[in-house]
């Protein structure tokens, strides 16, 4: 649970394990180049979520032969389908992909094997929901679906009945239901199949709305789930908002409440629940702070912009030209600057909707990314015959999936090329044109660099998917989990330390390897907090995770004085 400004943000906020395994099994498909992807109906019901990945080209059709290119793949969403659909769509001559929640598969087992034994089942849920349809086709026809216990009432006498719920429903109205389903039946089994999720965020909901002056219930206004939440609170809450971004928000609604609860359903994205608290606490905190708030719109600017990741590959170009032994030279800093602005500012839209950047953006990249090129080729016709390639390779990145290439949809391939470009702007070419990289300090800075910014890559990539952005296995994280990717930082921040022992053993440069190793505790400081904290990516993350290089720089610039 994350409190500040009297704003609480529920922990079990944000997607369930099953909508997660969802859009994890599209993001594969979309690396691995397996194009178009089509998904039996929404993958899940928020439109961020779906606009993102309409961007990746993940669109949704109703039936299979809906889709353009029968050569596709087909999604079953988590919602479930009729066992008699998933007859069609296995019979379509498309590639399948199930992507069935769990629990809601369990659901359709429970349903079928009681029906199967002459069972009448009662679903309590939302008639017409996409789930609540998928589990009346396992009734074998003989099913009924109620909204609660005023619909149970009106039910015949039945002799053999199953109650079931859908897995997002209300406990206390399921289980009212099935109290009065009981007295009208001989036999009657009541089949809990709520989700343990959706148990887990009732009750926190119910705890903390009560003590609540204003509930907020981020999530989509089509999502049931949502909604119920939402009913759910006003039950307990004196104002409840239920919205679907924080462009909904006014600052009289949150500025006078005096303790705000921030829920959301499980179809809504971490990153869509942070931008409403980080808005809500901001309105709060600069009531009449208006230079104050201005000075934080512009940090956050710079750093969503990519304009300060920019910066810090220009600090690191700094370290590692003082490890080389190389006079500090302005053409090499620029470099690394464009170079990396143009790389990061693209992939970073293409990463988000790249439909929602204004030509102009689009223009200011490409005009960084020919900067860099046009620097290279200043500093010499190797430089940029090296470069162009590098460059054109990093900005079609965000197309690999044309290239059906087996290697750039191997596990972690975002991180290592990032790591290898920063690496190769930042260490490779300033030792490359000033005819050092044979030297042992240039290949170890080189070394070195690699490895700080893939940690950098790889911890960036955990913040991402703990806040739910459209993350894939080319993220190191998504494909190894938390375990290996905590051992693998465990082993770069080792490596890290070895290069530098590595060029104090060899005396070179002695004071400025020893403040960089003193540099080394801000860099392991930065990994426990993240890693032992589920934070989510945000300007607060990116600023202190970039904010490594800035240190190395000011104590490369001290060492000086040693």
């Amino acid at each position: 649970m994350d409190k500040e400004q009297d704003v609480i943000v529920a922990k079990s906020a944000g997607f369930c394990p099953g909508v997660k395994g969802a859009i994890d099994k599209v993001l594969e498909l979309e690396v691995s180049g397996k194009k178009p992807i089509y998904t039996l109906g929404p993958l899940i019901h928020n439109k961020q979520v779906t606009d993102m990945l309409a961007a990746k080209q993940i669109s949704s059709v109703d039936r299979p032969e809906q889709a353009a290119d029968k050569s596709g793949v087909l999604v079953i969403r988590a919602h479930g389908i009729t066992p008699a659909f998933r007859a069609e769509v296995m019979q379509s001559g498309m590639e399948v992909v199930d992507a069935t929640c769990p629990l809601v598969k369990h659901a359709h087992d429970v349903i079928s094997t009681y029906a199967q034994q002459g069972y009448h089942t009662i679903i309590v849920g939302d008639g017409g929901h996409a789930e609540v349809i998928g589990l009346l086709g396992c009734t074998l026809g003989k099913g009924v679906v109620v909204s609660g216990p005023e619909e149970a009432q009106k039910l015949p006498h039945f002799d053999k009945v199953n109650v079931v719920s859908q897995t997002t429903q209300k406990e206390s109205v399921f289980f009212a239901t099935a109290e009065i389903i009981k007295s009208k039946a001989d036999v009657c089994q009541i089949s809990n199949t709520i989700c343990h999720p959706t148990k887990l965020r009732q009750s926190e909901t119910m705890q903390m709305a009560k003590s609540a002056e204003l509930v907020i219930v981020v999530g989509g206004k089509h999502s049931a789930n949502t909604a119920r939440l939402a009913l759910l609170c006003k039950e307990l809450a004196p104002q409840v908002l239920h919205i679907e971004t924080e462009k909904e928000l006014t600052p009289e609604q949150v500025i006078h409440a005096k303790n705000i609860f921030i829920t959301a359903g499980a179809s809504t994205p971490n990153w869509v629940i942070n931008q409403v608290a980080e808005w809500v606490r901001q309105t709060r905190k600069n009531r009449g702070l208006s230079f104050t708030h201005f000075i934080q719109k512009l940090w956050a600017k710079l750093v969503s912009s990519s304009i300060y990741s920019a910066f810090a590959a220009a600090a690191l170009t700094y370290v590692c030209m003082k490890l080389e032994g190389l006079h500090f030279h302005w053409p090499e800093i620029l470099f690394a600057w464009f170079f990396v602005y143009s790389l990061t500012a693209i992939n970073r839209a293409y990463d988000e909707k790249p439909h929602s950047f204004p030509k102009i953006k689009w223009t200011i990249w490409y005009t960084a990314a020919a900067v860099a090129l046009a620097l290279a080729a200043l500093m010499s016709w190797q430089a940029f015959l090296l470069t162009a390639p590098l460059l054109i390779a990093g900005l079609l990145y965000p197309s690999r999936h044309f290239l059906k290439s087996k290697i750039l949809s191997l596990p972690g391939t975002k991180d290592f090329f990032t790591a290898l470009g920063w690496g190769y702007a930042c260490a490779f070419l300033p030792a490359f044109v000033n005819e050092m990289l044979l030297r042992k300090a240039s290949y170890l800075a080189v070394f070195y660099a690699v490895l700080l910014v893939f940690m950098r890559s790889v911890t960036l990539g955990f913040t991402s998917a703990n806040k739910d952005l459209m993350v894939g296995k080319e993220s190191f994280y998504k494909a190894f989990g938390i375990g290996k990717t905590k051992l693998a930082v465990m082993g770069l921040l080792t490596a890290l330390t070895a290069v530098l022992a590595t060029l104090l053993s060899i005396t070179w440069k002695p004071g400025l390897v020893a403040m960089l190793l003193i540099g080394n505790i801000y860099t392991i400081f930065v990994v426990i907090y993240y890693y032992s904290h589920s934070a989510s990516r945000g300007i607060k993350e990116e600023t202190l995770i970039d904010a490594q290089f800035f240190v190395l720089w000011i104590l490369a610039w001290f060492s000086r004085f040693i």
